[in-house]
């Protein structure tokens, strides 16, 4: 993407939160698929990662496979043919303003795209130097006495995912087994003191 166009999103992007702020609303699908396709064609990608706030992520989430099928259907539609295979992920971020979104294009996946599942069904997509701990400044919140303020954090290693403990006081644990660093795939249970996350494709 040139510098232009990083311009315009980025200025873009700052009027859009100024607007949520001073005029909340309901964040709908449409907004989001036009956004997606503005993104997309200012930048083709393989992965289009969509940060909503948590409240805008509750309303969505219901619907959540069909909205990410039909807004990857969209851009499949609307891009060129070598990114006939783009995919977008919805996931929640609490430093998002209510009624505005962020679209991240991730290109060149350096692993399968995944997510962390809490218990209640809400899903945080696993990025590089993502981060888990009590503390608020953390991509993942955990709200768990036994977790540490900064506890552990994800990283991209070639083609895998990893978790990497960052000296916790209780420990990281996957699949029961405590870790230092360990490699990530779905269906695999990563654990943050008392709190458990199932690793899923996204």
């Amino acid at each position: 993407m040139n510098v232009f166009a990083r311009i315009e999103r980025a200025c873009a992007r700052i009027v859009e939160d100024a607007f949520a702020r001073v005029f909340p609303s309901a964040l709908d699908p449409a907004q989001i698929g036009r956004r997606l396709v503005a993104t997309a064609q200012a930048g083709p990608s393989d992965l289009y990662l969509v940060r909503v706030h948590p409240s805008d992520y509750a309303r969505l989430a219901p619907d959540r496979d069909f909205l990410e099928g039909r807004w990857s259907a969209m851009l499949r539609e609307t891009s060129a043919a070598e990114r006939g295979a783009a995919r977008v992920v919805i996931a929640e971020d609490p430093a998002i303003v209510a009624g505005s979104l962020a679209i991240e294009a991730i290109v060149d996946e350096l692993g399968p795209a995944l997510v962390l599942e809490r218990s209640d069904g809400t899903r945080i997509a696993v990025t590089s130097g993502l981060t888990l701990g009590r503390a608020k400044e953390n991509g993942v919140v955990v709200r768990d006495g036994r977790a540490s303020r900064f506890h552990a954090r994800i990283v991209a290693d070639g083609a895998e995912w990893f978790v990497e403990d960052t000296g916790s006081s209780n420990g990281t644990f996957i699949d029961g087994t405590r870790v230092t660093r360990a490699p990530l795939g779905a269906g695999a249970i990563l654990t943050v003191g008392d709190t458990s996350l199932r690793i899923a494709d996204a």
